[in-house]
């Protein structure tokens, strides 16, 4: 098994090899790229930024990749998401290939690609999640109370006496699926 040392060592060695191809790759074959970005904070309140690379190639095979994963100064204001975009931008050179950003709908994400007057596209998938999530929540506390009632037929007593229930009066039994399955 290789030491911590080596792996670090192979680690680097495979970035210092793979990112000029890439850098290359990318000036060659992307005539226009769409990126989309992602900030999060960590739990120790440092926050950070994906980038992600998409463009279609000469053969329209979509190709992507990372660009980079950046430490964001606090606080996470547009300014300095922006900073930390368009050094990412310049150490790639693509800042004039770029067609669209696909950000989540935080107002300093928006803002960012807004300044850098760079079309913002918001991510769908996200505004269905909030959605779904809104939905929810009248349905929550039902959810509890089936949890609850699960919870107290998994008691062997009461698993028990359920079973008896059953057995002796089998067409409620039917009825209830009757009832479940409209």
């Amino acid at each position: 098994m290789p030491c911590s040392e080596t792996v670090k060592k192979i680690i680097y060695e495979a970035y210092n090899y793979s990112l000029p191809k890439l850098k290359e790759i990318l000036s060659t074959q992307a005539t226009s790229v769409s990126l989309t970005m992602d900030f999060w904070t960590a739990r120790n309140r440092q926050g950070y930024l994906g980038v992600i690379c998409s463009y279609i190639d000469k053969s329209f095979k979509l190709c992507e990749f990372t660009l980079d994963i950046s430490y964001i100064r606090y606080p996470h204001t547009a300014n300095h998401i922006r900073e930390t975009l368009e050094n990412i931008l310049d150490n790639w050179n693509i800042r004039e290939k770029i067609f669209t950003i696909t950000t989540d709908n935080a107002s300093n994400m928006k803002k960012c690609v807004r300044d850098m007057e760079i079309n913002q596209l918001g991510c769908s998938a996200h505004t269905l999640q909030l959605v779904i999530g809104k939905g929810m929540k009248p349905a929550e506390v039902l959810i509890a109370r089936v949890k609850q009632l699960i919870d107290f037929f998994m008691r062997p007593k009461q698993s028990e006496r359920l079973e008896d229930a059953q057995k002796r009066f089998p067409e409620l039994s039917n009825e209830l699926e009757n009832e479940i399955a409209l």
